[in-house]
């Protein structure tokens, strides 16, 4: 075989296990679609609407706040968050413990101008819409819930969530 077609062959070899190994990768369900991707949450978990106790209608506004600022569920109960964003620009939604807040803030800070996915415990909400997170708390504690869009939670786009015993 001269050097010029073993060249081609080696090409071709190359090649093939480049489409092969990227097939691979394709047919493997990326990270973000498995459980183990978001990490378990000390304070509850996710739950389904129809299991929720009941509804807290929450709005976020230009003016870096939620309405209602403070909130009272029990441990064992199961709630659905229906934020409504009445301003002009997106605000985020973020239920956690200040652990999960400075992680989220990070997170939106590494995405920078791009669009947040949701997650188990955060969502963005688009002017004029309405959202739905339904969460089952399971130990007493305090949370909060936060706006990570950018400067928002520095200006106190924060509301205080107690979880009775």
């Amino acid at each position: 075989m001269t050097t010029r077609k073993l060249g081609f062959v080696l090409a071709a070899l190359a090649l093939a296990s480049a489409v092969v190994a990227c097939g691979e990768t394709a047919t493997t369900a990326p990270a973000s679609d498995t459980a183990d991707d978001h990490p378990e949450f000390s304070f509850g978990e996710p739950a389904d609407a129809a299991s929720a106790d009941r509804v807290i209608e929450i709005t976020a506004s230009d003016d870096f706040r939620f309405d209602p600022a403070s909130i009272e569920v029990s441990a064992g109960e199961t709630a659905t968050f229906r934020v409504t964003n009445i301003g002009a620009i997106p605000h985020d939604f973020t239920l956690g413990d200040e652990s999960t807040q400075q992680a989220h803030a990070e997170e939106m800070e590494e995405m920078a101008g791009m669009s947040m996915p949701d997650e188990p415990n955060a969502m963005v909400v688009a002017p004029g819409e309405t959202r739905e997170l339904t969460w089952h708390f399971t130990k007493a504690g305090d949370l909060l819930i936060g706006c990570h869009e950018t400067g928002h939670y520095a200006a106190g786009m924060i509301a205080q969530v107690t979880v009775q015993g």
